[in-house]
């Protein structure tokens, strides 16, 4: 199985993921796609569906209420409470509230972002991770449905944790042959976070199964035709790195994962909010251009 492979449930949502960007982005998008959302009418030329297309409107209904649905749930500033700024715990929340993902988002702007993209996907994801080079600190990087390619969930001492998830990322690297700093490549890495078997804990009958978190860092290897192309057209993956992230010296016991959801937080694909908006606009769209084009 390749790094890149994916979850049932991923290849089965996908295509709705997809309309539904293509749909909340407007009627550009909508168009662009052409044959995906407009057929192309029996013997039709070129020509003539280009015309066939440009009649109709898109009315963006998905969006307008997307943005309802946002106005409703942060009509509301939310109420944040942390430890007083004198402890060394409230300083680094304070820290963290106003700058959530070294990025400059504050932890409220951060929950909004993620609100769109429950309410746009129905899914979206958050990677708690640890700068300890400059700044010492926790903060948080946020995955799109699009970008979490694989997951798997396990019964471990008790409790269902999860054992394995797989985020697709662009990592930035310097172009190659140019001496030009500011002309830059990103290419496609994948993360691979996962439990990996311990020493356990406890004598006996009681003693449990200890896990530790590991991270593995793959990218696409370089070919001398395309990047990352095989002779036959698969994608060729390398390892690069390896790690056990610490906390206080010791591996995590944990995936520092959270999945994010309409209903729940649970790794399980749910349904679109949007979904049946998203179809009634398009079935609203082809409907309009058949209009145009009998008048």
């Amino acid at each position: 199985m390749a790094v890149n492979s994916t979850h049932p449930d991923y290849d089965a949502t996908l295509p709705a993921w997809l309309r539904a960007r293509d749909v909340l982005a407007g009627e550009d998008a909508v168009k662009t796609a052409g044959e995906k959302y407009l057929p192309r009418l029996e013997s039709q030329s070129d020509d003539e569906y280009k015309a066939y297309r440009a009649r109709a409107a898109f009315f963006n209904a998905s969006a307008r209420t997307a943005e309802g649905f946002i106005g409703l749930v942060c009509r509301r500033p939310p109420f944040i409470k942390v430890p007083a700024a004198s402890s060394a715990i409230g300083k680094a929340l304070g820290e963290f509230i106003n700058d959530a993902d070294m990025l400059g988002t504050t932890l409220s702007s951060y929950g909004q972002t993620v609100v769109t993209e429950l309410i746009a996907v129905g899914r979206a994801g958050t990677l708690v991770d640890w700068e300890g080079e400059v700044e010492n600190r926790v903060y948080v990087s946020r995955y799109v449905a699009e970008d979490i390619l694989n997951w798997k969930t396990e019964r471990i001492n008790g409790r269902n944790l999860l054992k394995l998830v797989v985020l697709r990322e662009l990592a930035e690297v310097p172009k190659q042959g140019r001496s030009d700093k500011f002309v830059v490549d990103f290419v496609e890495q994948i993360r691979v976070l996962k439990l990996v078997a311990g020493r356990g804990q406890g004598v006996g009958n009681k003693r449990k199964r200890s896990f530790e978190c590991q991270v593995e860092i793959w990218q696409l290897l370089p070919q001398g035709r395309q990047i990352g192309q095989k002779a036959g057209g698969k994608k060729e993956w390398r390892l690069v790195e390896t790690r056990i992230p610490l906390r206080r010296g010791k591996p995590l016991p944990l995936i520092p994962f959270v999945f994010h959801g309409p209903r729940n937080s649970l790794p399980e694909v749910c349904k679109l909010p949007l979904g049946d908006i998203v179809f009634v606009n398009l079935d609203h769209y082809r409907l309009d251009a058949d209009y145009k084009h009998g008048m």
